[in-house]
């Protein structure tokens, strides 16, 4: 045999080795807690964003202009599948009257849910027509 020549590796080799491996293996299951949290929250705000278009979306079907101001606004807490959501529609009328210029209804809806940092807010304008 031939000296000087090694077979393996020295235990200090296999420990630096091993803490290589688990720092990495630590930052990668850092990364998937946080990668799965927020893929969470968005799912919740996809969802607040289009309940808060439907809610618009319904409206702005409304059969009869001037129903808008009493059939829409209110809270709602919504039942399955949206169990935890809460939708706030408001509805704002400016002008109308026989003198105004404008007759137009600004209409917000703004859903909430408590894994949401902030509520999701939409707002339409509809004019009569």
């Amino acid at each position: 045999m031939i000296k000087g020549v090694r077979k393996g590796m020295t235990l200090v080799e296999v420990m630096i080795a091993v803490t290589i491996l688990a720092t990495a293996m630590l930052s990668i299951a850092s990364f998937m807690g946080k990668f799965a949290r927020i893929a969470a929250v968005s799912d919740v705000k996809n969802t607040a964003n289009e309940l808060a278009s439907q809610r618009l979306e319904e409206i702005k079907n409304a059969p009869r202009y001037t129903a808008i101001d009493t059939l829409y606004p209110g809270t709602v807490v919504l039942a399955t599948p949206y169990v935890g959501y809460t939708r706030t529609t408001q509805v704002t009328h400016t002008g109308g009257g026989s003198s105004d210029l404008y007759d137009y209804k600004t209409i917000t809806v703004t859903v909430s849910n408590p894994r949401l940092g902030t509520p999701i807010k939409r707002t339409t304008m509809i004019a009569a027509f």
